[in-house]
């Protein structure tokens, strides 16, 4: 018989079963096992939102798995993710196996031997304070989920393949982008001039920056001119001793930004790298919010950054300031517990570290920002001296420089610092004094343009709000951009006509530019959708999605875990506040009307213009740089807004013998479909939009052919087509297996007749 260790993932079994040794066995659960299968009709809202756990389906064969190891083993126990979702997995797995809830349960921060050697030692049972905040949490979701998404299905578009959906946490995130959009729409940016001096100071070139921003070619011309005969004086301040700060230990957000600001990994490949390196041990467990390293830690990246760098770049109050506190903490949000995320091994140095296992080159990459990250944040700071200067200009501004030299590196060293700097020496030996500009420059741009979030910033935002946990910020960001609520796309600047000015000595040369201002890459873009959805749950939930509302929901869930609250309590505070505001919302669902006929909605496959006229409805797709915000306001015309190159877009022309005619694009250019058949009319030189039934009604009664080398169609069998000597008459019926040609002789083909036709043919 052996102990049975059942952790969440297969990929740490074999690691943790070699460091246990013999008499251990150690299997996955591969995750949730249960779950509340039914929606809503699994929660007992008149019984404290009591829920109805089912086993998942699609886990049938590792619960067998389970079920079998369980049987065969005389004690188990509990290794599932130090966290609520781990917690959770642990609770279900004693209620699916009988099993009593005080079965062993060991947590454990690093897959390393002394850590699961350290966890099995010292074993608890499950806290069922931070199940029940995780249970909270999850009917949460399903209230908000399950209550409010069909609302979205009813009031603007229900679409099965790809389903809207509000969510607790999701729709705040998605405001964020959206309050975002109406900032830049707002502010547009303001065109004005840059000027840059460049001024020699004993024999070496620096380049000036002017503070101040002219508006208009005008004042930025005479100031120019007026710089010609301008004695410019040079004044070189004292010299300044300043701090740059060593990095903060990584937590989850932070890991993430980093990420994606250093290395351009998104939030969900970082935490799926940063898994695997877990997995592996090579790092702690990457979902916390504590900026802290273990006691134990702190010791031996001390003793190595005194082997490699010295005694200078770390002191004993910079290593206690990052040490662990075990106590409880002020800030209930903060999981005291985990540690920061590091390296579980400070010698696995990043000149050292090679793929081994599943851990790629990918990894690594991910591993060398954590593990330089950490090193630095337990060094001191670097200290620089800087000298800062000025020279003066026409109109009182001032042109500004500042030059900085490092006194000592501190945590710089780490990933190199630029040793000497000749200009900030070169200040050193110059006296206040006149100085002429070899040059100054003058460019157009645009200050104040907003941009939009990236995911690096957005993931900032979602911690500073309060939003979710730093273990959802990730799946919030993908959330979002699956529902196509918002792109992750490149946004297009404006073109800006732009005149430049650039002085040498006395001489101004006038530079006329184009230049594209507000260019943007892998920026997180607001589509119609998105804005549809998130502008009707504010306008009716606006209670339930406003960010101090989402964060207080959040502080509660902590309360919940630190056993201060009441679980169920929460949920019933909510779903009195979702019934209560959607008793007051209308039937219609969300339209924009543009004339009489047309009207902008949100369809099985997105935004298009439902055109109705008579009994008749069609639909037609729209361009995709639509503003909705114009939309609304009335701004735009339909021929605005239509999308033409679409061959979606059939424009019923109206009614001929009582049946419609419907003018379609084709691959070969437009035709009219009628009674059944179709017909090209390329020879129409009319624009698309513009053609109308009167253009067609000779083709619907045989009098003009769709083909434009017949001038005239007498019959079905009989036309008068342009030949390379002239018209001619073409014969052919179906028993026919060649054409019969007429030559036109002693007779106009506008005189030309059936019977001229039967008379003139070879039998």
């Amino acid at each position: 018989m052996t102990k049975l260790v059942i952790v969440e993932s297969n990929a740490k079994c074999k690691k943790i079963e070699s460091y246990l040794g013999k008499g251990y066995k150690v299997v996955a659960s591969f995750g949730h096992i249960r779950g509340i299968t039914d929606g809503l009709k699994a929660i007992d809202m008149q019984n404290n939102f009591t829920p109805t756990y089912n086993l998942l389906p699609t886990k049938k064969k590792y619960i067998n798995s389970l079920r079998k190891s369980i049987k065969s083993s005389n004690e188990v126990i509990l290794a599932t993710d130090d966290d609520r979702e781990g917690e959770a997995i642990a609770w279900h797995i004693c209620k699916t196996f009988n099993l009593p809830l005080t079965t062993k349960r060991i947590k454990f921060r690093e897959i390393t031997k002394s850590a699961i050697k350290k966890a099995i030692e010292n074993p608890g049972i499950i806290n069922m304070n931070t199940f029940r905040a995780q249970q909270s949490r999850q009917i949460l979701d399903l209230l908000v989920g399950f209550k409010l998404s069909p609302l979205l299905w009813k009031h603007i578009s229900r679409n099965s393949q790809n389903g809207l959906s509000a969510g607790r946490c999701q729709t705040p995130a998605l405001r964020l982008i959206y309050d975002r959009e109406i900032e830049i729409n707002n502010s547009k940016g303001e065109k004005v001039y840059d000027t840059l001096g460049e001024f020699e100071i004993n024999k070496l070139k620096y380049e000036y920056k002017l503070n101040h921003h002219h508006t208009d070619e005008k004042k930025m011309e005479e100031f120019l001119c007026e710089s010609v005969e301008f004695v410019h004086k040079l004044e070189i301040k004292e010299e300044k001793e300043t701090t740059k700060l060593a990095p903060k230990p990584f937590t989850t957000s932070l890991l993430q930004q980093k990420s994606s600001n250093e290395l351009h990994i998104s939030p969900k490949q970082t935490m799926r790298l940063a898994q695997t390196l877990y997995e592996n041990g090579w790092i702690t467990y990457m979902r916390t919010d504590c900026n802290k390293y273990s006691k134990e830690f702190v010791g031996k990246a001390e003793k190595y950054i005194i082997d490699k760098y010295g005694n200078k770049y770390t002191t004993p109050s910079t290593l206690e300031k990052h040490i662990l506190n075990k106590t409880k903490s002020n800030d209930n949000t903060v999981q005291e517990a985990h540690e920061a995320i590091r390296p579980t091994d400070i010698n696995r140095c990043i000149h050292s570290c090679k793929p081994e296992g599943k851990v790629t080159e990918r990894e690594i990459r991910l591993y060398k920002l954590i593990w330089n990250n950490t090193v630095e944040s337990l060094m001191v700071d670097a200290r620089y001296n800087s000298i800062s200067s000025s020279i003066t200009s026409p109109e009182k501004h001032l042109y500004r420089n500042t030059q900085e030299q490092v006194v000592f590196p501190g945590w710089k060293i780490v990933r190199g610092y630029e040793k000497e700097n000749k200009y900030y020496k070169n200040l050193l030996k110059v006296n206040n004094k006149n100085v002429k500009y070899e040059k100054v420059s003058s460019k157009v741009t645009i200050k104040n343009l907003k941009s939009h979030y990236s995911e690096a910033k957005l993931v900032q935002l979602l911690e500073e709000k309060g939003i979710g946990r730093p273990s959802t910020f990730s799946s919030l960001i993908d959330k979002i951009q699956e529902r196509k609520y918002v792109l992750k796309q490149d946004v297009k600047g404006k073109k800006i006509e732009c005149i430049d000015f650039e002085l040498i000595k006395d001489e101004l040369e006038e530079i006329e530019d184009e230049r594209v201002f507000g260019n943007e890459k892998n920026k997180l873009v607001i589509q119609h959708i998105g804005i549809m959805v998130l502008e009707f749950l504010m306008l009716h939930f606006s209670n339930i999605f406003e960010y101090d509302y989402t964060k207080n929901m959040e502080d509660n869930l902590d309360l919940i875990e630190n056993g201060k609250m009441l679980w169920h309590s929460l949920c019933e505070s909510c779903n009195v506040e979702i019934d209560n505001l959607s008793k007051k919302i209308k039937k219609e669902r969300e339209t924009y009307t543009i004339d009489d006929n047309h009207t902008y909605m949100i369809g099985k496959y997105g935004p298009v213009i439902k055109c109705e006229i008579g009994d008749n409805t069609t639909w037609k797709k729209i361009k995709k740089d639509i503003d909705l915000n114009k939309l609304k306001s009335g701004k735009y015309k339909l021929e605005d807004i239509i999308d033409n190159t679409s061959t979606t877009n059939n424009r019923n022309l109206g009614k001929y013998k009582e049946k419609d005619v419907i003018l379609k694009k084709g691959k070969y250019g437009n035709y009219i479909s009628y009674n059944g058949k179709n017909s090209s009319i390329k020879h129409i030189r009319k624009e698309y939009n513009i053609i109308g039934i009167e253009d067609i009604v000779g083709v619907l009664e045989g009098k003009v052919s769709s083909n434009p080398n017949v001038i005239r169609k007498i019959s079905d069998e009989i036309s008068i087509r342009k030949g390379k000597y002239g018209p001619y008459v073409m014969y052919i019926n179906k028993d026919m297996k060649k054409p019969q040609f007429i030559k036109i002789k002693g007779i106009e083909h506008e005189d030309i007749t059936l019977e001229w036709v039967y008379d003139n043919l070879k039998y």
